[in-house]
């Protein structure tokens, strides 16, 4: 039984991995086509595409969000690592423990306010200046962002707590 789960839940974590993936090269590429083609038009045909800056913006924010749990999985955040580094190996991973603890304490509350902020949006229904799109598709970024965060924050903890803290340092694919 605990084999078929760990395997099951492999599985859905590579499957997390492609989505994140894959959202943040189609997001960067749908921002980036719809920019060029919006130079393009307005400065040879003299015709802009009204909508393109809004969208890139709103796409930003998802890959903002989503990217920042692409470089927790991944250890891309910048970090210092001076102190952990000059700590024994018993001292490091009870820095990683508390520093793990702290990051899930305050996504959590991200979470949280992010999501009823996001509701609070979608209830007023807010729209969006020009391509009049429901705001709260924005707004729920946070969330979403936040919940992949304390996702791959938890998985980081597990690592932490199961192993040595130079397998955290370098996010969870370091050494997998």
């Amino acid at each position: 039984m605990a084999r078929g789960l760990r395997r099951f839940l492999a599985r859905a974590d590579a499957a997390l991995c492609f989505a994140e993936t894959a959202f943040m090269g189609a997001a960067i590429a749908a921002a980036s086509l719809v920019l060029f083609a919006n130079v393009v038009l307005r400065y040879v045909l003299l015709a802009p595409i009204s909508w393109a800056e809004e969208i890139s913006i709103y796409l930003v924010i998802w890959i903002v969000f989503v990217g920042a749990s692409v470089l927790i999985r991944t250890g891309g955040h910048i970090t210092v690592d001076l102190l952990p580094r000059a700590l024994p190996p018993l001292g490091q991973r009870v820095l990683f423990f508390t520093v793990m603890i702290l990051m899930l304490c305050f996504l959590a509350v991200f979470i949280y306010y992010s999501g009823v902020h996001t509701l609070r949006v979608r209830s007023a229904g807010q729209l969006t200046p020009i391509m009049l799109a429901p705001m709260w598709l924005t707004y729920l970024a946070m969330p979403v962002g936040g919940a992949l965060m304390f996702l791959r924050t938890s998985q980081l903890l597990r690592k932490v707590v199961r192993g040595t803290p130079e397998t955290a340092i370098g996010g969870i694919d370091a050494h997998d």
